[in-house]
């Protein structure tokens, strides 16, 4: 019993110490290791900061390890680090729109990297889990419907096994190694207490046996010679009628023994007759086996088969569906910007924002209608498109947002739809690369004696008011003052120029030549300075 309870006491000791920090180990642990090691260990821990509620740690070390990841080109590591990442944030106290928004794309991103159906499954609750709480019934139900469907396939591929978690595993053994323990200790103390009553029953025979003998014993003294020669007479005939009555027994067991190989041999025929018997039910047996093995196969194999026909039917639909959702989201995103196409595809609306600074720049073609009277239609689209395309890769390069066209206008913005320092610059530097584009142009086209394009250009900045309009036709715009005074400084212009507002001027002047042109009347304004920019200060 002591060394039960030491062994016990041991095996607690052991338990708790290994439980003790694994934090720290793994901590410690990360700071040694890189590859594959490092990522295992990084996605350990942010298991355990998850365990003990320290969410915003757990997803710091899973964005670790999903950028090693990446750098090792480890899809698998990526999808984990993806799936660590969202658990946290779908369980961040106050969980914001951004957070399910970011949970949301990195589920999504782990189901396309992952191979393996468990962590597709554990993605794909997570999900349901997210539209749950955005309240959007139908998009768990139809995230429902898909965990259903790789559970089911789940079930068919592994049949009824079941996958245990490893620390639950552990705790089993070592349960068991306990239980163990004590039911031999209790089967120890069994057997002692039996040997304990033993030991008393026979020191109760033998003081029995003791006292019997000493009764023969007194007996035997009191006996004459005459009932000693009495007894020992009579035990001489016992031991001659004893004598016979073994003879006789003797020669009836002599019988018997004949009898019984007799019976023998009669039972080893009875045995081979049903040995034979046994054999040929065998043999039946085995056949019938065989033959409903063979059907039982041949089923699973035309199942197996009706399976995989199904899967590649279902794999080419979803394949369908990616490239079509992939080609519609291209089109959202060369429609809206991308942060107004994320909000409509989560919330289904965008709201309207109001910004207090932007700057607006709006170009047309001087001329457009009477040198559009000597072009044929394919021509004049054809140089339109053209001269768009590149205002276009101009206004990209400078992290700018084109608002619209209309006829052969270009209106683009900077400092939306994210606010950003030093947005002004960007949209004069892109402004003087749109007239420099046109100047190179007008040059190759005279030298070709064709026809060509001389823009206005105008700049203002101010607040706007920027939202998504539509319902069919999604069209992302901008409104206010500014709109109106960045067109003034358009129509105000000259041909090759850019022309800015006062407000622009007072924000640039330290990094642009500007040359004076007096004031011109804005709608709702009044009159407004106007500066043409020459160049950048040296």
């Amino acid at each position: 019993m002591k060394y039960f309870f030491t062994y016990l006491f041991l095996l607690s000791f052991i338990f708790l110490f290994s439980q003790s920090d694994p934090i720290q180990k793994l901590e410690n642990d990360l700071l040694n290791q890189s590859g594959k090691e490092y990522l295992s260990t990084a996605v350990s821990l942010s298991d355990e900061y998850y365990k003990i509620g320290n969410f915003k740690r757990a997803i710091e070390i899973a964005k670790k390890a999903h950028t090693n990841a990446a750098k090792l080109g480890s899809k698998e590591w990526m999808a984990i680090a993806l799936n660590r990442q969202s658990k946290a944030l779908i369980q961040l106290p106050k969980s914001k729109r951004t957070n399910r928004a970011e949970a949301l794309s990195n589920l999504e991103q782990s189901i396309k990297l992952t191979t393996d159906p468990d962590l597709k499954l554990d993605n794909l609750e997570q999900l349901s889990q997210i539209a749950q709480m955005r309240g959007r019934k139908k998009d768990a139900a139809k995230i429902d419907a898909q965990i259903a469907a790789l559970t089911s396939s789940k079930i068919e591929v592994k049949g009824k096994d079941v996958i245990s978690e490893k620390p639950k595993r552990i705790f089993n053994t070592k349960r068991n190694v306990l239980k163990k323990v004590a039911a031999e200790n209790e089967e120890l103390n069994e057997q002692v207490a039996y040997l304990e009553a033993e030991k008393a029953n026979l020191r109760k025979q033998q003081s029995k046996l003791k006292y019997l003998l000493r009764g023969k014993e007194e007996e035997i003294q009191e006996m004459s010679e005459e009932q000693m020669q009495t007894e020992l007479l009579y035990m001489a005939q016992e031991r001659m009628l004893d004598s016979i009555v073994f003879r006789g027994r003797l020669d009836s067991l002599v019988i018997v023994q004949k009898d019984l190989k007799l019976q023998g041999q009669e039972s080893k025929l009875a045995e081979q007759n049903a040995q034979i018997q046994l054999k040929n039910s065998q043999r039946n047996l085995l056949l019938a086996l065989a033959f409903i093995i063979l059907i039982i196969a041949v089923g699973l194999y035309l199942r197996f088969q009706g399976i995989k026909a199904h899967n590649m039917v279902l794999e080419e639909k979803n394949e369908i569906i990616r490239s079509e959702k992939q080609r519609s989201e291209a089109l959202l995103l060369n429609i809206l910007p991308a942060a107004i196409a994320d909000e409509l595809k989560l919330d289904g609306s965008a709201k309207t924002k109001y910004y207090n600074q932007a700057t607006v720049l709006f170009t047309d073609f001087k001329n457009f209608s009477q040198i559009s009277k000597g072009m044929t239609p394919e021509k004049l689209v054809a140089d339109l498109d053209y001269c768009f395309k590149r205002f276009d890769q101009i206004v990209e390069k400078y992290g700018l947002e084109k608002i619209k066209t209309i006829g052969d206008a270009y209106m683009c913005a900077g400092g939306l739809p994210k606010s950003k320092k030093g947005h002004v610059y960007d949209v004069i530097n892109a402004a003087m690369e749109m007239q420099d584009f046109l100047l190179n142009w007008k040059l190759e086209k005279a030298a070709n004696r064709e026809p060509y394009f001389e823009a206005r250009l105008g700049i203002h900045t101010g607040p706007i008011v920027a939202g998504v309009v539509g319902s069919k036709k999604f069209a992302y715009d901008i409104w206010g003052d500014t709109v109106n005074v960045a067109s003034r400084m358009e129509s105000s212009g000259e041909t090759g120029k850019v022309n800015i507002s006062e407000s622009t001027y007072q924000l640039v002047k330290d990094q642009f030549d500007c040359e004076y042109r007096g004031k011109v009347p804005a709608k709702n304004v009044g009159e407004i300075d106007m500066y043409f920019v020459e160049n950048k200060v040296a």
